[in-house]
């Protein structure tokens, strides 16, 4: 039987009740292929780790931190695999370096760099069903590694891509792919087919349903995946995949995401960049002709390691904290009549940042005025209802 990998977020598994399901979904799906199982920590077991972490430590050492988140992982695929057992399937849990996902020398953040399978095909040949620990690996130094959060998506789409381009099905808390977040705005439009390019977009801007580091894997090698809902899989899914796309703009989603704005005076803005760069994710900056007055956006989770970083330097700066990165994605979106409806709906005035490409258009403000600038733009561009 062809083999097929299945991913569980952290809110399929989050609870005793919800592993049984994840089991019995499972069973249902060894029906038709022979499943190769990744899954998450349960529920927030990761945030959990890092404020153990952070309550006896200012400042994790990086390996000691891997080495501790990576138990949340391992939790699941243990108990889902008692799971499965009770249903009479055989299964058998794997960490990440017992599966051989080899990564390279770097911790935290980690990329993937070959799988090796010797142990995941020898249990499709005994007829059991291997469950992954998602999010892990070892370098090759053999030291244990992470891959970044959100990195079981990365396991899953590497194993499907490393097993032949199996089917690949990403299950989480929400049936597909919707042009808004749908625990927000109910009646968000959810789309049948999704290309890779606009989830990449869509991932890195905030939304939750899936890596892009793992978008940008599957759209590398071509492989097709499903995003569907553990809770009701019988509702279908997103198809994720390459299409193609005529020259007519149009918009197909907006994300946001909390942000710190630090205006950092004094020092080389060019060099600070690249010392900034390294050590947190920058989504978006300005800096005068000089290049000594810097402008630096980053997502409000890295907000503590960037006060360290520039503590470190020795700058002087000042931070603003209530302010939202609101950004509106599709194809041509920088044409001049998508612009004029943006600036139309929010006002030039409440603008503290815009930065463009032809499949992003990304504006910081007021976090308080965040519903309703993106209700408003989502009527303008019609994401409501079904696609």
């Amino acid at each position: 039987m062809t083999p097929c990998v299945l991913k569980f977020g952290g809110s399929s598994v989050a609870t005793p009740e919800r592993i049984r399901a994840v089991a019995e979904l499972i069973k249902r799906r060894a029906e038709v292929c022979h499943p190769v199982v990744v899954v998450s920590a349960m529920g927030k077991t990761t945030d959990e780790l890092l404020n153990l972490a952070y309550s006896v430590s200012k400042n994790p050492p990086p390996r000691e931190l891997d080495m501790l988140l990576t138990v949340g992982e391992r939790i699941s695929m243990a108990l889902l695999s008692m799971a499965l057992h009770d249903l009479g399937l055989k299964a058998v849990s794997f960490t990440g370096s017992q599966v051989g996902i080899i990564t390279e020398n770097r911790f935290n953040r980690a990329r993937v760099l070959e799988i090796k399978l010797y142990r995941i095909t020898d249990a499709l040949k005994e007829g059991k069903i291997p469950v992954v620990a998602g999010f892990q690996g070892v370098s090759v130094s053999k030291e244990i590694t992470t891959l970044g959060r959100g990195g079981s998506d990365l396991t899953a789409v590497a194993l499907a891509i490393s097993l032949g381009k199996v089917p690949c099905e990403i299950y989480t808390d929400v049936p597909g792919v919707f042009a808004l977040d749908p625990r927000k705005f109910p009646a968000a439009r959810r789309y049948e087919r999704m290309d890779y390019t606009v989830l990449s977009e869509m991932a890195s801007s905030g939304a939750k349903v899936m890596h892009s580091r793992a978008v940008n894997l599957a759209a590398k090698y071509d492989l097709p995946f499903l995003i569907l809902s553990s809770y009701e899989p019988e509702k279908g899914g997103t198809l994720v995949e390459k299409r193609e796309h005529l020259e007519s703009p149009g918009v197909k989603a907006i994300t946001t995401m909390p942000v710190v704005m630090f205006d950092v005076e004094g020092r080389e803005g060019i060099p600070l960049l690249a010392r900034m760069v390294e050590a947190v994710r920058v989504l978006n900056f300005s800096h005068d002709a000089t290049g000594r007055h810097l402008v630096l956006f980053v997502p409000v989770e890295e907000r503590e390691r960037a006060l360290e970083t520039l503590s470190e330097l020795g700058v002087r700066f000042a931070l603003r904290e209530d302010l939202a990165m609101v950004c509106v994605i599709g194809w041509g979106v920088s044409a001049p009549e998508i612009m004029d409806t943006i600036f139309s709906v929010v006002g030039w005035e409440h603008i503290f940042m815009m930065g463009s490409s032809d499949t992003k258009v990304c504006i910081a403000v007021e976090r308080e005025r965040e519903g309703v600038v993106v209700e408003n733009l989502a009527r303008k561009f019609g994401l409501y209802g079904t696609a």
